[in-house]
């Protein structure tokens, strides 16, 4: 069989052409005029699709979104304080880790893969805690497909600690939903991998008002991660240290083309639209979906045996979609909504899963490409 290799996973996520070839291109030294003024330029984009107000920042550092993770937290707290992680996934662990491997002292508020917290659980776990350093939570869980709401938790935590930072990881989530530092968020972190649609390589942090005054003051050990050092070098648009020098034109050609197609926002409207469609397709199967507050950057599936389905199709159909984590590894598919996805990648999708389903004896109650076709017609109009 004829396979065309075809991505669809939540990150890496498929990769933008301008992207691609702006990056091939980059063969500037990163100490010289030109490279300041190609850092310059991605740090403005980087700022539109952040959507940043005067008076807050972005920082750019070569590594992966659990770099960001790691150096948000270490620059927000000191050596035997106190952060509240809020986690309902593998990724959402994330932050849970980091902060033990630093000594931390961590409250944890705990949800079952799948679910979201409540305000009522968050104020429970405030009641007794002891003053927080940071408050650590993900904006969308993709290894289950949550959202979690960020906006009303982060309040929450700041009517009982005033003083406490908001740490977000919304590494699958800046770009696909409506969330902007506003929000009451201190440290939004993002990758170069996901909406953005380029190569994994670039981690990105967007820093408050607040954030950057407590820069200063006595934190947990940092060199690499210290925020001060690269805050400084980008007010020169330079990096502190060796950055991916390709990856940065890649970075600064994708927000040039979000400014083609009106910007950050309607990458947030295509990822919507694509999810809407493939879960139309979903109910007309009439299988579940994993998550029960379903966010837009994928849509996890429930099916049983789906490592032997999810092989079948990247072997030899070349379609590579991603598998459940730990426990879910084979018993779910998540298919991919964000970044650089369209409506024919969704409708390849869901027909491509119907024949998979066909051939491992996965029951269905109907097609749901016509269902999908229908929402997805108006963009012809």
């Amino acid at each position: 069989m004829l396979a065309k290799p075809r991505l669809l996973t939540p990150g890496p996520t498929p990769l933008l052409p301008e992207g691609l070839s702006a990056q091939s291109m980059a063969t500037v030294h990163h100490r010289t005029p030109a490279f300041r003024a190609l850092f310059c330029s991605a740090l403005k984009g980087l700022r539109r699709f952040y959507r940043l107000k005067e008076g807050e920042e972005v920082v750019i550092l070569s590594g992966s979104g659990t770099a960001a993770l790691e150096a948000s937290l270490v620059n927000a707290a000191k050596p035997g304080d106190t952060v509240l992680v809020a986690h309902a996934g593998k990724f959402g662990e994330r932050f849970l880790k980091i902060a033990k491997a630093y000594g931390l002292t961590v409250v944890e508020v705990q949800s079952p893969y799948g679910e979201t917290f409540t305000e009522q659980q968050l104020r429970d776990a405030l009641k007794n805690a002891p003053r927080l350093a940071a408050f650590c939570i993900q904006e969308h869980e993709s290894s289950t497909g949550v959202r979690h709401p960020v906006k009303a938790l982060a309040a929450v935590v700041r009517e009982a600690q005033s003083d406490c930072l908001i740490l977000v990881d919304g590494i699958t989530g800046v770009g696909v939903h409506d969330i902007r530092m506003e929000d009451g968020i201190d440290a939004l972190v993002c990758g170069s991998q996901k909406a953005l649609g380029l190569q994994p390589g670039l981690a990105f942090i967007a820093i408050s008002p607040r954030y950057l005054a407590q820069l200063h003051e006595p934190h947990l050990p940092r060199f690499y991660f210290d925020l001060r050092t690269e805050l400084k070098a980008h007010q020169d648009n330079g990096t502190a240290w060796t950055p991916a020098i390709g990856l940065v034109a890649a970075l600064d050609a994708a927000c040039s083309w979000l400014d083609g197609i009106g910007g950050v926002e309607m990458l947030i409207a295509n990822a919507e639209l694509q999810a809407t469609a493939f879960r139309a397709a979903l109910c007309e199967w009439d299988l579940p979906c994993f998550a029960k507050a379903p966010g837009n950057a994928l849509t996890g599936v429930t099916v049983a045996g789906s490592s032997a389905i999810l092989k079948a199709l990247r072997d030899k159909a070349g379609l590579s979609l991603a598998n459940g984590q730990g426990e879910l590894e084979d018993h779910m598919i998540r298919v991919a909504h964000l970044g650089y996805v369209d409506s024919l990648d969704t409708l390849m999708v869901i027909s491509t899963l119907e024949m998979a389903f066909k051939a491992f004896g996965v029951k269905i109650a109907r097609g749901g490409c016509g269902a999908a076709q229908s929402l997805l017609a108006g963009q012809l109009k």
